[in-house]
């Protein structure tokens, strides 16, 4: 029974990408434009080692709200390949979409390092919790519970002998 989930996945899989291509080939002109535009989110996914692909998402983003006007002067320009061809040689229109896509690398390390700083300063405060708590463990149970000296197998502390 898994196969044959594993197979209908598949086959949607062969449908969507199948669409995908039709669509790539009748929206020619965007598809070119597009592919050019979005160089930088190719290499934030290439770049990106993590599970959840943040940093892609996060330069996609950007690199495409930087694209959409331009996208949107192709569409309403003919939407022929002469005017996307005419945007993505501009280099007015290529600083614009590659600069909204290095905002996007900037959100993504600022965010990191937030997020790396408040855990760090989490875990700071976890420790210091668990510090206090063992202190206040010490000071009911004594200090056999720290296993600073020897107990028995009972649990019971042992007597150093002097060698006196």
């Amino acid at each position: 029974m898994a196969k044959k989930k594993a197979k209908s996945g598949g086959f949607k899989k062969q449908i969507l990408s199948a669409a995908g291509l039709l669509m790539a080939i009748v929206f020619l002109p965007t598809t070119f434009m597009l592919s050019i535009a979005m160089l930088p989110t190719l290499a934030a996914a290439f770049v990106d080692r993590s599970k959840r692909k943040s940093k892609a998402i996060t330069v996609g983003a950007m690199n495409l709200s930087g694209a959409v006007p331009f996208l949107l002067d192709l569409w309403t320009k003919g939407h022929n390949f002469e005017q996307a061809i005419e945007i993505v040689t501009n280099p007015k229109a290529i600083v614009v979409m590659y600069a909204a896509a290095a905002i996007g690398y900037l959100i993504d390390w600022a965010m990191t390092g937030i997020i790396a700083s408040l855990l760090l300063q989490r875990g700071k405060a976890r420790v210091k919790a668990i510090k206090k708590r063992q202190k206040e463990l010490v000071d009911r149970w004594g200090k056999e519970v720290t296993r600073e000296i020897a107990v028995d197998q009972y649990g019971f502390a042992i007597e150093k002998e002097d060698k006196s």
